[in-house]
């Protein structure tokens, strides 16, 4: 029997790395939105998307992150953090945006995060060290340093994918 995964519970994460500030009249300055699709393939091998409820292992699924000004002048600072779930794992070079950005990468939960390829030394069987590169699937969480504010009243869209283990 395969293991289903509910989409619902990694969608609340998503909003961590967003710092919202109210104005007067408690509306926020700064909206995020996050929707998980499953990625799948028609029967002429073109690509398609369709809203996530729930998964099975192999499948991917992509998330898109729109974040929205709704001040009447630009937002600048933003950083933007998407998690890698648990029982899923990154899909190397899937992670994506339309504006001057820093993808930034973690391996331990998010506690830090590193430009990629991310490197380790490892000790070899015979006692020597040696650089390797820590493949993506390590990875447990996206951070994007955005180098260009949101317009007024402007959107910014980030994306990324995952595979369902």
């Amino acid at each position: 029997m395969l293991k289903k995964i509910a989409i619902a519970l990694c969608l609340v994460a998503v909003s961590a790395g967003v710092m919202f500030n109210a104005t007067a009249k408690n509306k926020p300055t700064l909206v995020s939105n996050m929707q998980a699709y499953l990625v799948k393939t028609n029967a002429q091998g073109k690509e398609y998307r369709q809203p996530a409820k729930q998964t099975e292992p192999g499948q991917v699924l992509e998330y898109n992150l729109t974040y929205t000004n709704q001040m009447k002048k630009p937002l600048s600072g933003l950083v933007v953090s998407g998690p890698i779930p648990a029982n899923t794992m990154y899909v190397g070079q899937s992670a994506k945006t339309g504006v001057p950005a820093d993808l930034l990468v973690s391996i331990d939960g998010g506690a830090t995060f590193e430009s990629e390829p991310v490197r380790r030394q490892e000790r070899m069987a015979n006692g020597q060290m040696k650089t390797v590169v820590v493949p993506a699937d390590k990875y447990t969480n996206l951070r994007w340093k955005v180098k260009q504010p949101i317009s007024s009243l402007g959107k910014q869209l980030y994306s990324y994918r995952v595979q369902v283990k």
